[in-house]
């Protein structure tokens, strides 16, 4: 690749494993050195470090439980160890939910989502940060959905927890700023992906909501994963370094 090794961002990509992370990873991986966090998916995050490898760059991959704050403390060690320092944080884990009316969810699936997205987030920020400390700075970002943007009528289970999320966010860009660290969050629409936590798994069908979605989006079609990690891809990187503490909708203007 020919770059100055230490000029090279070191990156951690929660949930690269998979789904959009997955995009993410490679994308990123062209300019930085990343390690993968996966939960589960082991085969997923081995294939896309070895995908980055063949390509020229650098990857490794590390097991994460993000409900667990000893798991996301290890993996931190862990990336640290690999690369000498970190530089960013990315975070793209997913979880399953349905499209439903708010009294129609179960209460254990709203606890799930709610610890799943909001304490996960929380642990990733609160055990992250320090790290971006000690490298003297670098930059957070969360996936989140363009539903907390604009809101969508049976998405309880999607929007509500990543509007906390965004809370998360907004503090943690104000606290931590002075010391160079951003934090950002990426909101994206219907995205082209064939996502594990999505019930149809076909690229050419549109669920009822995506359809919904999409006729309500001024440039009338879904992103595909690619636009979503060039924006998250410019997030981490030095050209957004006045930026912080925002949602940047990848939504083809469905926000708007």
């Amino acid at each position: 690749m020919g770059h100055d090794n230490n000029k090279m961002k070191r990156i951690a990509i929660i949930g690269g494993s998979g789904g959009i992370g997955e995009y993410i990873a490679k994308r990123i991986g062209q300019e930085a050195y990343v390690t993968i966090g996966y939960n589960s998916n082991y085969e997923g995050a081995e294939r896309t470090a070895h995908e980055i490898r063949e390509s020229g760059g650098k990857a490794e991959i590390a097991k994460i439980d993000i409900c667990d704050g000893e798991s996301v403390t290890a993996f931190f060690n862990k990336v640290e160890g690999q690369w000498g320092r970190i530089d960013g944080i990315v975070s793209a884990t997913g979880t399953a939910f349905k499209i439903m009316p708010l009294t129609e969810i179960a209460d254990d699936q709203f606890r799930y989502v709610v610890e799943t997205d909001i304490i996960g987030s929380f642990h990733i920020l609160k055990r992250g940060i320090p790290f971006l400390q000690r490298a003297g700075g670098g930059a957070i970002v969360h996936l989140l959905t363009a539903a907390i943007l604009r809101t969508l009528e049976n998405d309880t289970m999607s929007s509500v927890p990543k509007m906390a999320v965004e809370g998360l966010i907004r503090n943690a860009a104000r606290e931590y700023g002075s010391e160079g660290i951003r934090v950002n969050g990426v909101a994206p629409g219907v995205i082209d992906s064939l996502s594990i936590h999505k019930p149809h798994k076909s690229r050419t069908s549109l669920s009822p909501a995506a359809a919904n979605v999409i006729s309500q989006t001024p440039l009338g079609r879904r992103g595909t994963t690619n636009e979503v990690a060039e924006v998250t891809a410019f997030l981490v990187s030095d050209a957004a370094s006045y930026v912080s503490g925002q949602i940047i909708g990848v939504d083809g203007g469905f926000s708007a």
